[in-house]
């Protein structure tokens, strides 16, 4: 039987999903929305931009396509210009009989540094990188809009307590610190001049002799403050008490997850109700249980702390994302490998009670939704053509999505 143009096909015709303003209150939904907007427009003449590779035209053929947590029967995927569009004579045909078309992955929590961890995601179908912190803004912003790579979008220099541990020991500059809720506005100004994509604000446990970490005041005004120009924040949180002053303070994503404690329901069900998005790096929670960065783990430390912790979000109806906190940077609790580790990730959100499907929702449409990239995350006519093909159903089984046969991005084949 013939397989269908995905442009032909009515159950693969929705050009946007309403997923993002279900997320959030209507006035919060267009008050990011239209700041985001503003806020893009800024930086056109300034920073790097994605250019559409030209002439690369082709057709992949008797594919099943991953749409709303389904496969589809098979169809053609037809692709121009970087973007997936109708088919049209004169084009490359592929053959993808037998195989599952997924959107190109999403990690929502990366920390990159060298144009060969972009290469190394683009191998492992990761298409996206939303890099959480970078000391060295000029060198990370260099990366961006680089054709054939993971497309790269980052929160440049994070914001951190006086003497916090960005600070103190990872050479994040002295921009990041923030004396006090007076000081937010200068902070987001600095990072709107430099010409990040979000905001990060790392909230530093308080701990014996260490220095005290940002109070909720603090936080609330630069979510504020980063909200009036249009920026989503992202909070780096490992207790239930740093989950609780970023979700009354607005933050928009949550990364992490406690590894001391478990998050209370009414905690998980204020993060659903809020329509707010964890990303809880299981990849890095596990790690850091199984080789502690200290001499003496607390016994209450375990990993089933954070994978109960998922469990409850996803039983909440909170949005879980896909991240793994990917870095290889030697300052760091624990280096994690770029590219493959989403995959681990994906597979540890599937033991923590997320179906197949969630999970790669998770890496992909929500990830999208979350962070307002409204042009990729699902195959859709007009969205780019950030594409994974897979052999198996990873839909039954997690693990067949490193069953990879061929990915693009942007159109450009880089597997």
């Amino acid at each position: 039987m013939a397989s269908k143009s995905i442009a032909a096909s009515s159950s693969l015709s929705r050009i946007t999903s309403r997923r993002t303003t279900e997320r959030l209150p209507i006035c919060r939904a267009r008050r990011i929305y239209y700041g985001q907007l503003k806020h893009c427009l800024g930086r056109l003449s300034t920073g790097p931009t994605w250019r559409s590779p030209m002439g690369d035209r082709f057709i992949l053929t008797g594919v099943r396509v991953f749409d709303s947590g389904e496969l589809s029967a098979p169809v053609d995927v037809a692709v121009a210009g970087g973007r997936i569009t109708r088919p049209a004579n004169g084009t490359e045909v592929v053959d993808g009989r037998g195989a599952v078309l997924l959107p190109g992955l999403i990690d929502t929590h990366v920390h990159i540094e060298t144009v060969q961890q972009l290469q190394a995601y683009g191998r492992w179908g990761v298409t996206t990188v939303l890099d959480m912190g970078s000391p060295d803004w000029r060198a990370t912003s260099a990366l961006r809009g680089l054709e054939g790579l993971a497309d790269l979008r980052s929160a440049g220099a994070v914001a951190c307590a006086p003497n916090g541990t960005a600070v103190r020991k990872m050479g994040y500059p002295s921009s990041s610190v923030v004396h006090g809720p007076q000081d937010a506005a200068r902070f987001v100004a600095d990072r709107i001049a430099d010409g990040v994509d979000h905001i990060k604000v790392v909230l530093d446990e308080r701990l014996p002799f260490q220095p005290k970490p940002l109070d909720e005041v603090t936080v609330s005004a630069i979510v504020a403050a980063a909200h009036e120009a249009g920026l989503l924040v992202c909070v780096h949180a490992t207790s239930a008490k740093s989950f609780r002053i970023a979700s009354r303070a607005g933050a928009d994503v949550l990364t992490h997850a406690p590894l001391a404690e478990r998050l209370e329901v009414a905690d998980t069900r204020r993060i659903a109700d809020q329509g707010l998005a964890v990303s809880p790096t299981l990849v890095m929670m596990k790690k850091l249980v199984e080789h502690f960065p200290a001499p003496f783990k607390p016994k209450k430390i375990t990993y089933t702390n954070p994978e109960e912790t998922v469990r409850a979000l996803h039983q909440a109806g909170a949005t879980v994302l896909a991240g793994t906190d990917a870095n290889s940077d030697p300052t760091a609790p624990n280096t994690i490998e770029h590219g493959a580790a989403l995959h681990d990730e994906l597979d540890l959100l599937v033991r923590a009670g997320l179906t197949p499907a969630e999970a790669i929702t998770a890496a992909t449409s929500a990830a999208a939704d979350a962070f307002g990239l409204r042009d990729r995350g699902r195959i859709r006519e007009g969205l780019r053509a950030d594409l994974l093909l897979v052999d198996g159903d990873p839909t039954t089984d997690i693990l067949a999505t490193r069953n990879i046969r061929g990915v693009w991005i942007a159109g450009q084949a880089v597997r």
